[in-house]
């Protein structure tokens, strides 16, 4: 349960569905942050108080049976949604999921994964399995996500492709915030890129650091800013590879940014920037930071990769290049940096893209039309 996908839940009474969230008492978000009511209850993981994770881990080694997967199961789902006529849930993997389509109440599916075949492990394969055929409707987050369903054996008329929405009235382009300039130390006069996301080597950061120290050796008059947290293993490598470019003096990391202030942050930078790459199993599944970004009117660089090919338009919201390649980052961020004309034309291309395509009302009037389709 999280803020992003309740900015577009939220407008479903519009349409005639009240969105009642089900979520577990150790939710990364609050419930405060939920924009509609929400019911709290317990996985089996805060009954238990997480005493058995080691206990977990060592009898999957012993068995290959994933026995971690039991953190994932809601403690009394079926009383919390007794009530409820439709539930829905996010991806088919997911032991909530299962425990939603053994309900009998009917069930839609929001799918984010885009790579097929993954999360083979016991149980869920069988969890998988049970949920391919039960599950009343699939919504594709990607049509990437669509293929994945498909090839997994789900037939296309129980997939609706329907994107993640965002409220485009709190992101919209906006003057820089000058007590944020000021709080954050900023220099004035510099072209500013943002990066948004976890501290993993899959969203490029290491590719992004270098890429900015090739920029600053060409003398550009740039700022890189900085937004996410990770482990501390991965903070001390960022470090290393920032103290090692010598470009520390141009770079300001922002923290975790409550996400009723990312519009702000948005409107700080010039540029947005995520470098994803990927991995053996996972791919950039939307990339929620790339569409805030162009809903905020800021051109973005990004790459080939996962999903992020349907988020952001080549050469018309921004600029696509191939992973894992910081010298091709590099030159597009150059591009745009140099192109004043062309980053302002990328970022109102941006801007109408959200709004055709995922713009919240607009997701929310088209989830609302598969709810009637499974409560005929």
């Amino acid at each position: 349960m999280n803020p992003y996908e309740g900015q577009y839940f939220k407008k479903l009474p519009n349409y005639g569905f009240q969105p009642i969230g089900i979520m577990t008492c150790d939710n990364s978000f609050s419930a405060e942050e939920i924009p509609f009511p929400v019911r709290v209850g317990h996985s089996y993981k805060t009954i238990v108080k997480g005493k058995f994770q080691l206990l977990q881990r060592l009898a999957k080694k012993a068995t290959r049976y994933n026995f971690e997967s039991y953190n994932f199961r809601i403690y009394n789902l079926k009383g919390l949604t007794k009530d409820l006529d439709i539930i829905h849930s996010a991806d088919i993997e997911f032991p909530y999921t299962y425990q939603a389509a053994k309900t009998g109440i009917p069930t839609v599916v929001t799918e984010w994964e885009n790579i097929p075949f993954n999360f083979e492990e016991q149980p869920y394969s069988r969890i998988k399995k049970y949920n391919r055929e039960h599950v009343a409707h699939f919504i594709a987050i990607t049509e990437k996500a669509k293929g994945a369903l498909i090839a997994e054996g789900v037939k296309s008329d129980r997939i609706t492709v329907i994107p993640a929405g965002l409220d485009c009235e709190t992101f919209k382009p906006a003057d820089k915030n000058p007590k944020l300039i000021e709080k954050f130390r900023l220099s004035k006069g510099t072209t500013k890129i943002l990066f948004v996301g976890r501290f993993v080597p899959e969203k490029g950061i290491f590719d992004l650091l270098n890429a900015f120290s090739m920029l600053l050796k060409k003398g550009q008059s740039i700022e890189l800013l900085i937004v996410g947290s990770g482990t501390t293993e991965m903070t001390i490598q960022i470090n290393k590879l920032i103290t090692d470019l010598k470009i520390g003096f141009k770079i300001k990391f922002l923290g975790s940014i409550k996400y009723s202030d990312m519009p702000q942050i948005h409107n700080l930078a010039d540029i947005f920037c995520l470098p994803s790459a990927e991995t053996k199993t996972w791919a950039e599944q939307f990339g929620y930071s790339l569409v805030e970004a162009m809903a905020c009117g800021k051109p973005a660089v990004s790459t080939w990769t996962g999903s992020i090919p349907e988020v952001v338009k080549h050469r018309e919201t921004g600029i696509l290049v191939e992973p894992n390649n910081p010298a091709a980052l590099e030159s597009a961020l150059e591009e745009l940096i140099l192109n004043e004309a062309e980053r302002e034309k990328f970022g109102v291309n941006g801007r109408d893209w959200v709004l055709q395509k995922f713009e919240a009302d607009k997701v929310a009037s088209q989830i609302a039309g598969i709810y009637r389709k499974v409560l005929v």
